[in-house]
């Protein structure tokens, strides 16, 4: 129970990433971000910036971009189609996607698979979702992995919260695992500002902080 509590506790807003569920024709969505990372209090400090649209070609298929950082940390620039590929019983559902780019200078070929789940108990509304993407990079012949486990609730008057669990690994470098709560609150209609924070679990030590404002449209 206190772990079902802490989980609620630490949750934050909305994924970014629609994932499992398409944007919907003429629906659109942008979000940028500042991250501040380091090893420690004492440790060298990192600064990342981030941007990320999507819009609804259809009512199925999303058109996006991804500007940012790599699972390896290196700046990336890439953009994406995705599609939903199935629904069980109405409630679990899977999409693809596939994006092509630059990440630290490299041509990368980016597919991904989503699952998404809608839910509702007596803490309200939510949803869980998986996301997996897989960096090939051509010129070097290698892959990176990232998978994004998603826990989020709806709270009252727009207010959002979510916890993630961030895992990856690159080539020469150890797995990692991070856990990142974030709380969002509404500055308008459309509009949310989001602040949440970060830490490793496993694989480098590393702790940041994020700040972002992201609108529908």
């Amino acid at each position: 129970m206190m772990f079902r509590a802490l989980l609620l506790f630490l949750a934050i807003a909305s994924t970014a990433h629609a994932g499992a569920w398409p944007r919907g024709k003429g629906n659109g969505f942008a979000m940028v971000s500042f991250q501040v990372t380091a090893s420690g209090l004492g440790g060298p400090v990192s600064y990342y910036t981030g941007s990320f649209v999507e819009y609804g070609l259809t009512d199925k298929l999303t058109l996006g971009s991804d500007v940012g950082h790599g699972v390896s940390g290196s700046s990336k620039a890439l953009i994406f189609i995705s599609y939903p590929i199935g629904v069980i019983n109405d409630k679990h559902r899977f999409a693809a996607e596939i994006g092509v780019g630059r990440i630290a200078g490299n041509t990368v070929v980016r597919p991904g698979f989503n699952y998404g789940r809608g839910i509702k108990n007596r803490f309200g509304e939510g949803w869980v979702t998986l996301d997996t993407l897989f960096e090939h990079h051509l010129g070097e012949g290698h892959t990176d992995v990232k998978l994004d486990f998603t826990f989020g609730l709806n709270h009252g008057r727009g207010f959002k919260s979510m916890l993630q669990l961030q895992a990856g690994k690159q080539r020469g470098d150890p797995g990692f695992l991070r856990l990142a709560p974030s709380f969002a609150m509404p500055i308008g209609q459309k509009m949310h500002f989001e602040l949440g924070f970060s830490s490793s679990l496993r694989g480098p030590s590393e702790y940041g902080i994020k700040a972002g404002v992201w609108r529908k449209f």
